[in-house]
């Protein structure tokens, strides 16, 4: 009587705390998981279990109270309820052990087996000294059956032990261990009812181990981190699709002021050309560090020493904002001093993105008066200038209680009054961070209503000690040069161009041909790897954002066939201008990586680099033999479509573009397009076409733009029904595709409406 009194009184602590777990572990709302349906349904099954286990107890000794059928119906629940607790437990271990295990109905087979038993086989009371027993047939198979799922558990937690958190693993060991003691001890003393107690341990070492309500701060801050991951993650998407759109039609555009650069002989349009390349770089610099460094890393940049020529960096300033300031009716000054050293050392971009932002802000929060940009040198020491810059403004000024708010990050001043003027709020938190990244600080003088006046001194390295003198002769002088310096000629060299932009590829072979260089022209990563099995190239330009297969899978396709010989450079060719960019490009197997819009001289630099001497050996830009073979004519393609993806191609070679000169009797091309009537600028303003803007893209040259016009119109249609197909299909991703490409490509030859209409 002892130990039934005993077993009672164990059985009652630990129902008390099985209903504790259960009131704390419901009150508490959870992420709705399989563990966490495990083990509710877990929690609720032991209650169960413990109260018909103490219902048998008592039924059992007092037999002559309760009926055989009563007796044994309570006895069938808290076996199945037993057997049930350990296929749980069992199933919670395997979601632990195992990725989202998948269900079995196998697994239910012992459920069912001791279930049966306990309902259809023999069941017996046994007398004993210390009160009965109830023993018979079913016992065997129940309990048989149910510590089949205990065992199978305990194997699967110990041979999955390395996939489980360390803590979770030792609690639930232990908790096995401690039932398989209690189970071995009532199998020798029968009326020593403590396997209950086994249960109820592993129920709450599950609790303060892997499920407390501490746990769920912990999902909370797992969850949290998963959002950020995906933010950024969207971010990076973002900027990444954001530089590609703002950086591809630059590419046009500084690639056809480089053909002028090249060309042109009249010094006045040499100077306005070499403005609009030294502008255009400041513009990609900005794109570049804006998208990158302000919006998102707002801080996480490297400073970088380079030397440059410091009255190109002062006119470059100068030429970018006076435009600006003249539109507005603004005066423009300057108080540049000519002693400054005509060469420094320093990082150029970040500096000419300080003084980019002042005076970019002295325009738009200057209604009328002046803006007046000051360089002077202050010093010399131990072989740097200190430089003094500064600027002054007769704007609107800044209160005293708002200078706090003026280098917070997405802080606008008076926000009410600026709602007309564009900008993100980040200028002055951009010109702070990156002067005490150049060991300098912004002064502030502002006057409410009068203006304001922004200052800073920085040190800069000397390279060459001679006074700049005035910045526009020195910059005349440099213009006089001219682009002679950059000549490269490699006419042997063998040059395959990637790009699934037409307008991109025919900047590319534009640049190319000026180095002597006919390269072969690839719309798509299918067409590249047919043309890679029948050809061997010296460098590869490979676009990255491709429709169907992209630049990088690309890459690892001809890496599988190895198709990519010891002595051919892969360079990836892209707009995505975000920190880390070269990095993934590097890893993912590419030689380098080229930025778009494309720069002569970056181009020249990777063909330098790369390619085999023989393909420019002996080759001189004085040679009249040496320089290429004046090229022209037009980009002849006709639209295949291969697996729902446009690609450009000649009919006789799917996807790939070889440029050769044309027959006297070619179709319109760049030399004779200008005089062909079929198109009318006029005719063209009046059809509600920007003509000035397409032709800016084509860099001012109406053969070109002809041609845009005409590939564009021919391609129209087809292009338009494939967007419909796509559209009725519901194949977004390829839709989406389509219509990017009609943006770019409307907006390329004026259609701006069109442009807008498939960006929205």
């Amino acid at each position: 009587m002892y130990a039934y009194v005993l077993s009672i009184k164990g059985q009652i602590c630990c129902m008390c705390v099985l209903l504790y777990i259960a009131w704390t572990y419901f009150l508490v709302k959870r992420k709705n998981t399989k563990a966490h349906r495990l083990f509710s349904m877990m929690i609720v099954v032991t209650v169960i279990y413990m109260v018909f286990d103490m219902l048998t107890v008592y039924t059992i000794n007092h037999v002559e109270d309760f009926s055989f059928t009563f007796n044994h119906f309570v006895h069938i629940i808290y076996m199945a309820a037993m057997c049930t607790d350990l296929y749980i437990v069992y199933m919670y271990i395997r979601t632990l052990a195992l990725d989202d295990p998948p269900f079995r109905k196998r697994y239910l087979i012992p459920l069912a087996v001791a279930i049966a038993g306990a309902i259809f086989l023999k069941f017996d009371y046994v007398e004993t000294p210390y009160g009965n027993y109830s023993w018979g047939s079913y016992a065997f198979v129940v309990f048989a059956s149910g510590y089949l799922y205990f065992f199978a558990g305990m194997v699967l937690l110990f041979r999955r032990r390395k996939y489980i958190e360390i803590k979770s693993f030792r609690a639930i060991y232990m908790a096995l261990l401690f039932q398989l003691a209690a189970v071995i001890v009532q199998g020798i003393f029968p009326t020593i009812l403590i396997s209950g107690m086994g249960l109820t341990v592993i129920v709450v070492s599950l609790f303060y181990s892997v499920e407390s309500p501490d746990a769920i701060l912990i999902e909370k801050l797992a969850d949290e981190r998963i959002r950020a991951d995906s933010a950024n993650k969207a971010k990076s998407m973002f900027l990444a699709q954001m530089s590609h759109d703002i950086r591809t039609p630059m590419n046009a555009v500084l690639g056809m002021n480089e053909m002028i650069l090249r060309k042109a002989d009249d010094p006045e349009i040499l100077e306005y050309a070499s403005s609009v390349r030294d502008s255009g770089s400041i513009l990609l610099s900005i794109i570049n560090e804006i998208l990158d460094f302000s919006k998102i890393e707002d801080g996480k940049m490297e400073i970088l020493s380079v030397e440059y020529d410091t009255a190109r960096l002062i006119a470059s300033l100068i030429n970018s904002v006076s435009g600006r300031a003249a539109s507005k009716g603004l005066l423009f000054y300057t108080e540049i001093d000519e002693t400054i050293p005509c060469r420094l050392r320093g990082d150029d971009v970040r500096f000419t993105q300080v003084v980019m932002n002042l005076l970019t802000n002295a325009v738009k929060y200057t209604e009328e008066g002046s803006v007046t940009l000051t360089f002077r040198m202050e010093d010399r020491k131990e072989g740097e200038a200190v430089l003094f810059v500064s600027v002054e403004d007769t704007g609107i000024g800044i209160r005293a209680e708002d200078m706090d708010k003026l280098m917070a990050s997405f802080s606008r001043i008076e926000e009410e009054r600026n709602r007309h003027v564009e900008g993100t709020g980040l200028g002055m938190s951009i010109v702070d961070r990156l002067l005490k990244m150049m060991g300098s600080s912004i002064q502030v003088e502002s006057e409410y209503g009068k203006g304001s006046k922004f200052s800073f001194i920085i040190r800069q390295g000397i390279v060459d000690d001679t006074p700049m003198g005035d910045y526009r002769d020195s910059l005349n002088r440099g213009n006089a040069a001219g682009p002679e310096d950059m000549e490269f000629y490699a006419p042997e060299a063998k040059v395959l161009v990637v790009d699934d932009n037409e307008m991109n590829l025919k900047v590319a072979w534009n640049l190319l041909k000026l180095c002597g260089i006919s390269p072969v022209m690839v719309s798509s990563g299918e067409a590249v790897i047919e043309d890679m099995r029948k050809k061997q190239y010296d460098i590869v330009f490979l676009d990255h954002m491709m429709p169907g297969m992209d630049g990088i899978e690309t890459l690892r396709r001809l890496k599988e066939e190895n198709l990519v010989p010891e002595h051919t450079a892969v360079i990836a060719l892209t707009a995505n201008a975000v920190v880390g960019a070269r990095e993934t490009y590097l890893a993912e197997g590419f030689a380098d990586y080229l930025s778009k819009p494309i720069e002569v001289k970056d181009m020249v630099e990777k063909l330098k680099q790369y390619l085999p001497e023989k393909a420019y050996e002996n080759m001189r830009g004085d040679d009249p033999a040496g320089k290429p073979e004046t090229l022209t004519g037009s980009i002849e393609s006709e639209q295949i479509e291969s697996e729902g993806i446009m690609e450009f191609a000649p009919a006789e070679e799917d996807g790939i573009m070889e440029f050769e000169p044309e027959e006297e009797d070619s179709t319109l091309g760049y030399e004779d397009a200008g005089n062909n009537p079929e198109y009318d600028l006029d005719f063209l303003k009046e059809s509600g076409m920007d003509v000035d803007a397409g032709l800016s893209y084509c860099g001012g040259e109406q053969s070109l733009y002809f041609e845009m016009l005409r590939d564009f119109t021919i391609s129209c249609k087809e292009k338009l029904s494939q967007a419909d197909r796509l559209y009725l299909d519901k194949n977004w991703h390829e839709y989406e595709v389509a219509v990017h490409a009609m943006k770019s490509n409307a907006k390329m030859i004026g259609a701006i409406s069109a442009s807008e209409l498939a960006k929205n």
